[in-house]
């Protein structure tokens, strides 16, 4: 028999123990392999979406102070803003005082209006009017405002004690954005549990905020000691 008969008769044998596929053991092997790489990229990647939750949440409040500062400058009218500390809400609305309800009495912008009996009516809608601009946001789920410092000046002493009966609701010391542009210099700390904060930074003379990055969440003494 020649060689390539001989080859001819064997090639049907050789190709039956050539081996098809993977085995058991090589699948249960990647298998291992991907559920270790996937435990070790898991955690990474739900601690990447929760930095990104409170900066996408201070990037939030430094739009809304950008906002209020623009209103105020473009209706000529004090705006505040106003945080609920240990939750996610803010309230943005214009400050109304009784100079408000004195330039809707007299269309002059003078105060003779009250003084010669003007109607109190138009002075009423005016306020209400200007109180329906307020409005409340909420800043992402699973961040809490956990501190706010807001620094007084004589030009917001007399809004602050006006407001300090609204603390026992809730809401906190507010922060003012003036028609020139100015604001309240404050600070306001936005905190995910477990995952870290920012600081939101205004500065009064510019009215400029800025967002830090995400800080670790600091010791509290009692944890310490």
């Amino acid at each position: 028999m020649s060689f390539l008969n001989r080859w001819q008769t064997n090639a049907p044998l050789r190709r039956a123990e050539r081996p098809g596929g993977f085995t058991i053991v090589e699948l249960l092997l990647a298998l291992a392999i991907l559920v270790t790489l996937a435990a070790m990229v898991v955690p990474s990647f739900t601690g990447l979406l929760a930095d990104r939750r409170v900066l996408r949440a201070g990037d939030q409040m430094r739009v809304e102070f950008m906002q209020a500062r623009l209103a105020a400058m473009r209706s000529g009218r004090t705006y505040m803003v106003q945080l609920s500390t240990e939750t996610h809400q803010l309230r943005i609305r214009p400050w109304v005082d009784a100079n408000d309800m004195t330039e809707a009495l007299d269309q002059t912008g003078g105060s003779s209006a009250l003084l010669t009996g003007g109607n109190a009516m138009a002075g009423a809608m005016q306020e209400v009017d200007v109180v329906a601009e307020a409005r409340e946001v909420d800043l992402p789920q699973g961040v809490t405002i956990t501190s706010l410092n807001v620094q007084s000046s004589q030009r917001s002493f007399m809004i602050e004690s006006q407001v300090q009966a609204e603390a026992t609701v809730g809401w906190g010391q507010p922060i003012l954005f003036y028609p020139d542009g100015t604001t309240s210099t404050a600070a306001v700390t936005i905190t995910s549990e477990g995952v870290g904060q920012v600081i939101v930074l205004l500065r009064g003379l510019t009215g400029e905020p800025t967002v830090t990055d995400v800080l670790p969440v600091p010791e509290t003494a009692g944890a310490t000691g």
